[in-house]
Order: structure tokens, then sequence, then C-alpha cells
């Protein structure tokens, strides 16, 4: 998704039902896909339309959905080489709001000059079909521990019940939400967009959607950009164990910039150590919130903040995270209520149906959940585990969603060079994805910016010329190129 203010959204799960991949002949380009262009009620120097397209890629003539899109046209139409395709991740992240608006000035003016840049409200999310859900009906959240019998009875009971209302409150649209849909879905953009091949970039969960794309329609491509690489080979084990291992590798990195910037107010002192006190404090229930002294922080309230400052995408903030944990270290320890959990927003369900439908992540029941914790707690001693990919797996336990685009090992010949750009720190897509990605693909090359956080095209001005310049002429970067980390 690099941009600014949503680093990672509260995805919730991970594919369950062990399905086998069948090999399924790609579709034909839509024919006759036409987009309405209009002037964008929210600023009218963009264009908005919507493309109508089938919900079920295997039913065709079936039942329909209208996929929101908007372009902003190149602005030297002599010099315009096509549209450029963008997907900002999430997953849910608008492709409308981002046109429109929101990210409408990351891409350089050259890569202004030569493409539309097109984006889309991804299918069952925004303005496209959107999952909606009951929360009412599904009830709260479990807060028993779902590592005991009981407590993962409870959160298998609360996946269904969410699943259920989702699929009766969204109708036929809800089973058909999964990455390869969506790149279905892409395709046939390209063919109303009049492109004989396709331009694309996408960054985190869009890098998904580029890989599903690559393997669906390899000669379709002509120049393929995937920024911080999500690895859908992974099974259970090597996405936590890879994201628990990269979330530690972040909290290290920002340890050490406190060690020796004089902007961290927690420089001179051990920060490892702070935090620790901090965690045994929100266990015992005895660390009030320093915004709200009459609630106390939970352990998960602790580790989830640190971790989504750490994913920030394009412009984490450590000297913010420092100033939180020294005001938390300030408070005088006291017995307090713990914070109370917000309810859960209408994008719960979207990403439970996307991760369910798109990974493989159950577990045998509390004992592997017990025992898949514990695990995690060795490789990462201060962080515990990746909180997103805890989340991302808990919310697929007692296979709420089928699973109907299960992980395998990447299946992508005959395409044109595919750049792949990856930051050596990022706590969100590890860069063991992306080396594996790398691996696994013959046309693969990859990018790497030296650097931390999440998103690296608006980090290095060295990221963004290479990537702007296979974007325009199609030619990657040597094989094995870095990029320096900036401060």
């Amino acid at each position: 998704m690099p941009l600014a203010a949503r680093p990672w959204k509260r995805p919730l799960a991970a594919a369950v039902t062990a399905m086998s991949l069948a090999a399924i002949a790609p579709p034909a380009a839509a024919a006759g896909g036409h987009i309405d262009w209009h002037p964008c009620p929210q600023d009218t120097t963009a264009d908005c339309g919507t493309l109508t397209l089938p919900i079920d890629w295997a039913r065709p003539q079936g039942a329909s959905f209208g996929l929101a899109v908007a372009r902003r046209k190149a602005t030297d139409p002599s010099a315009r080489i096509g549209s450029l395709v963008t997907d900002w991740g999430g997953p849910g992240i608008s492709g409308v709001d981002a046109v429109v608006g929101r990210y409408k000035d990351v891409f350089s003016p050259a890569v202004r000059t030569r493409f539309d840049l097109v984006s889309f409200d991804p299918r069952g999310f925004g303005r496209s079909g959107p999952v909606t859900c009951d929360m009412a009906a599904a009830g709260p959240q479990p807060t028993t521990d779902p590592a005991t019998r009981r407590g993962y009875a409870d959160l298998v009971a609360y996946n269904r019940r969410l699943a259920m209302t989702c699929r009766d409150r969204t109708g036929p649209i809800y089973d058909h939400i999964d990455s390869r849909a969506t790149a279905r879905d892409i395709d046939a953009l390209r063919a109303a967009l009049g492109d004989r091949k396709l331009t694309y970039w996408g960054v985190s969960y869009g890098s998904l959607i580029g890989q599903q794309y690559a393997e669906l329609f390899p000669g379709r491509i002509r120049a393929l950009a995937l920024d911080s690489n999500l690895d859908h080979s992974r099974r259970a084990r090597g996405y936590l164990d890879a994201m628990t291992s990269a979330s530690e590798d972040s909290f290290d990195q920002f340890a050490a910039w406190c060690a020796t910037s004089t902007d961290c107010v927690l420089h001179g002192r051990d920060v490892a150590a702070v935090f620790e006190q901090l965690y045994a404090r929100a266990q015992a229930g005895t660390l009030p919130d320093p915004d709200d002294p009459t609630s106390g922080i939970t352990p998960q309230y602790l580790l989830e903040h640190t971790q989504h400052q750490f994913a920030m995408m394009g412009s984490d903030d450590w000297a913010s995270l420092a100033t939180m944990l020294a005001a938390m270290s300030r408070q005088p320890s006291r017995s307090v209520p713990p914070k109370p959990v917000p309810p859960s927003g209408q994008g719960l369900g979207y990403d439970q149906k996307v991760f369910c439908a798109d990974w493989q992540l159950s577990l045998d029941g509390p004992r592997a959940l017990a025992n898949t914790q514990r695990r995690l707690a060795r490789i990462a001693p201060h962080m515990r585990r990746a909180t997103l990919a805890w989340s991302v797996m808990a919310s697929c336990q007692g296979d709420p969603v089928p699973l109907t685009n299960p992980p395998h090992r990447y299946r992508i010949s005959g395409t044109p060079p595919i750049l792949l750009v990856n930051n050596l720190h990022d706590p969100s897509t590890p860069y063991a994805f992306a080396t594996d990605i790398a691996r696994q693909i013959p046309a693969a090359v990859l990018l790497t910016y030296d650097g931390r956080g999440h998103g690296s095209y608006n980090r290095s001005r060295c990221i963004a010329d290479l990537t702007d310049h296979y974007l325009i002429d199609t030619r990657p970067p040597a094989r094995g190129t870095h990029c320096p980390a900036t401060p």
C-alpha cells in the first residue's frame, strides 16, 4: 500500500480449508467492456466511472457488479505511453480516493507526463459491491484466551457468526472475493482502457494482486512493478515466523536509533529494558494510559501500537514512538481497569473474507495455537509476535470462509522482466518474502532499499527513479541493485 496515513489495516485472517489449486484457464480479456467517464464529484480534474463485471468469472454471463474506477490523464498527451494501473493494497484501500486526492502526487512528473494514472476500489470494498456486516448480530469479540479449549471455541464461534452475517448482508459477491478474482478484474480493466498490455504498480497487498495477474496473464504484461512484497508461497509457519522475525528486527532498529540519536527521548537509556518493564506492568494491570489515567494499557495494546508505528507506510515517526513509551514509563504503577476495546469497524468482515480466501494459516486447535505462540515468543523476545499476522491467523480459525485461492509455489513464466522492490527492514512485508519470490520467478529482478519501514517508492529518490525508468522504458535495474538508506 507507500504512503502515508494508513500503514496497515487491521486484517484478520488467513485461510483455512485446504483446497487444491486447480489449474483454471484464464478467461479471455473481457470484450466490449466500457467505462462512462465523468468528472469526479470530489475533484473535477480527475475522471470517475464504473466498469460492469461478472461477480463470478466462471459464469461471465451471470450476475454482475460495478467496479468503481478513477483516472488522471497523462499531463502530456503527445508523450503518453498508456495507462498505469495502480493498487494501493490494504487489502481495502480505495484506489478511487488515491487517484482523486489521497496519493495523486506520489508519482514523479516523469510518470504523470506519460501515463494516465488509473486505480479502482477492489471488489467487495468501497464503491465496488462492498462487504457489509451486522456487527451487532456477530456479537462482541471474545476476550477468552484462544490458547485454551474454551477460548478457542469462543473464537471459532465468533468467526463463523461474523462470516455468516457478512454473507447475508452482502449478497452473492461475498463468495467471490479473493486476489485471483481481482486479478481478472484488472485484466478486464486493461481491456476497457484500450491497452494491449498492462502497465501496473502495486504496493503491499497490491503486490499479491500483481503476482496473481502474472500467473494468469503472463503474455499481457508490459511492465509489472511490485513494491513491498507478500510471499504467497508460504503457509502458516513460514508466514508467521517471517512476520514475527521482521517485527523484532524493527524493534532492534528502533533501539539502535535511540542509542545513537538525541532526537530519541529515550537516548541514554536501555530501550529494551524500558519496554520489558512496560510490558510486565501491562501484564500486571498497573500501567495507566498517559492520555487517560483511568484506564490501563494492556499487553496487546502496547504491542499493537508499537508495531503500528514501525509499519506506517512511507512515514514512520520513531521520535513519537519514543515519546509515547517515555510517557508510559513516567506513569506511577497502580491497578487500573484495562483500556476498553473500541467496537470493530465495517472493514472487519472484508478483511476476514479476503485473507481467509487467500491464505492457509489455520491451526489445529488450541494446543497448536499455544505452541505457535511460544515459538514466536522465542523468535521475538521483545515483540512476542507480529500482531498483524496474529490477528490474521486468529480470524480464520474454524474455517469461517472457504479457501478459494490457497498459497502455492509460484508458477510464473513467459513474462517480461518483473520488478520487485523491498525494504531491507520492513516489518509488514519482510525482506525474506522478496528474496524467496525472486528465487521462484525467473523473470524477477529484486531492487533493495537498505532502509526501514513499509513501502519503498516515496522513501528513496533512488528507488523512485529506478522504478520510474522501469515503468517508462520497461528496463529494470541490474540484478542485485541496492539503494542506500536515507535518514
